[in-house]
């Protein structure tokens, strides 16, 4: 099977923030089953509101579907701000429109999903407005959408269990580095972008 590459995307803008930290952890237990993984912070994805082909001047835009168009899988970080997906993740979801190729959007790409804060009934907003997204971008959003409050700490090594945040963390991870394995035994991404 050939290597998954994972994107995992932060949609909190203040660097350092929960998302960005969540992202990380899971980017970290991405790369411990063999995925190549690649995390965007909320920094790196504070582009100019979509417009169409702006990634043709654009370089960090060009960078950011450049990266998508090679993913196998997505994981989705979004705070739980007024019960719903950060807008800074929306914007940089809305120049999925511009990939390009025999298949364009997210098609069939595995997409995890990750709702940050405290607030249960925002988490439940959140995570159900992540995976409507990934159904929009033509996606195949996972079974666990996961809500934490804090980011998990790191695991001691010494095969002591993982708190259940964490626990549900892996499992997401798991499934999409697996479904994302699936998909790169394929070769689907390879196709994607390409000029004939």
């Amino acid at each position: 099977m050939r290597t998954p590459r994972i994107v995992v995307i932060s949609g909190s803008l203040r660097q350092g923030s929960t998302c960005d930290r969540v992202a990380a952890w899971c980017a970290d237990r991405g790369a411990e089953q063999g995925a190549s993984v690649r995390v965007f912070t909320g920094s790196e994805i504070d582009f100019p509101a979509y417009r169409p082909g702006l990634a043709g001047s654009h370089a960090a835009v060009a960078g950011f579907l450049g990266e998508l168009r090679a993913a196998h899988g997505v994981i989705l970080v979004s705070p739980t701000y007024h019960a719903t997906v950060s807008g800074l993740l929306k914007n940089a979801l809305d120049y999925v429109n511009d990939i390009g190729g025999p298949v364009p959007y997210l098609e069939g790409r595995a997409i995890g999903t990750v709702a940050v804060g405290a607030a249960a009934q925002g988490a439940v907003s959140t995570l159900a407005t992540l995976r409507t997204i990934g159904h929009a971008l033509r996606g195949w959003p996972t079974p666990v959408g996961v809500a934490v409050a804090a980011a998990p700490q790191q695991p001691s090594g010494n095969g002591s269990e993982l708190d259940p945040d964490a626990a549900r963390l892996v499992e997401m991870v798991s499934q999409v580095v697996w479904l994302g394995g699936a998909r790169a035994a394929a070769g689907r991404p390879a196709a994607l972008g390409a000029v004939a």
